[in-house]
């Protein structure tokens, strides 16, 4: 049964965001609800549903309710760039800790300490830096969250090896800090095993992962010729502008010389610049 105050209280953070007509979408609710009520909860939803909604939403709650700070561990450090422009947006203080805050380290994590954050995104290759570790305990956690869940499976693939440790801190947290999981790509057998690694009481909010605005054609171009070729022919006839993914650095650097070469607009973007 829904709890009235709950879903009043949580429905105000989402307006005062979004404006009146704002509304949860299938399944929000219930993961916020489920995580405020502190258990640990798994949510399996398609890119674009809205997870990092439902660990904003229950931050703000969490934090106008005195409880701690939400510690997210996240993969990608343009990710963390884009969540914490969101999350500000709610009014949350933000901060990260990652390879490109190395010297505010100290800072950062007094601010954690002294609750002057909200909410704090962390690498999971930081996460286990030992200055990170002995700090973390002083830390007052009101909500742990791991993005990209499915890599803290057995069967999860090896994205990111410190993933495969986490169990060690999901063991370690005190039973009053609820445990979020969000992922877009988990199948059976992953929620599966989280749900067994995780416990029976396991809320698992879960969606199609299908989108009805992505398609995918399959064409077999064996030579990088035949590729380029292809591309070349057929890249005026496709509306709009695009993406074109490449398996190297290399390869994005010759193709886009290569459309350039042949009068189109086009450039290279990778790590590398």
């Amino acid at each position: 049964m829904q709890n009235n105050r709950l879903y009043e209280r949580a429905m105000k953070v989402l307006q005062d965001l979004y404006g009146k007509s704002a509304q949860f979408r299938d399944g929000q609710y219930e993961a916020i609800e489920a995580t405020l009520k502190n258990r640990r909860t798994l949510v399996v939803q398609r890119t674009g549903w809205g997870k990092s909604l439902v660990y904003f939403t229950v931050t703000k709650m969490n934090r106008m309710d005195g409880r701690g700070i939400t510690v997210v561990v996240s993969p990608l450090l343009v990710l963390m760039d884009n969540q914490i422009e969101a999350a500000e947006k709610l009014g949350l203080k933000c901060e990260r800790l990652n390879s490109n805050t190395r010297e505010r380290w100290h800072e950062i994590l007094s601010d954690a300490k002294d609750e002057k954050l909200d909410l704090l995104l962390v690498t999971p290759e930081t996460l286990f830096n030992e200055e990170i570790q002995s700090i973390l305990p002083g830390i007052r956690i009101g909500l742990f969250v791991i993005d990209e869940a499915h890599c803290i499976s057995d069967w999860g693939h090896d994205f990111r090896l410190q993933y495969g440790n986490l169990y060690r801190i999901i063991n370690e947290l005190p039973p009053n800090v609820p445990l979020l999981g969000t992922t877009a790509t988990a199948n059976n057998r992953v929620v599966k095993d989280l749900k067994k690694q995780w416990g029976d009481n396991v809320f698992i909010s879960r969606g199609p992962l299908t989108r009805d605005s992505l398609y995918i054609q399959i064409l077999n171009h064996e030579s990088k010729i035949q590729r380029y070729g292809w591309i070349l022919q057929n890249i005026d006839s496709l509306p709009g502008s695009g993406i074109i993914y490449c398996l190297t650095q290399r390869d994005c650097d010759y193709l886009a010389k290569f459309l350039k070469e042949n009068g189109k607009s086009a450039a290279a973007y990778h790590s590398g610049l």
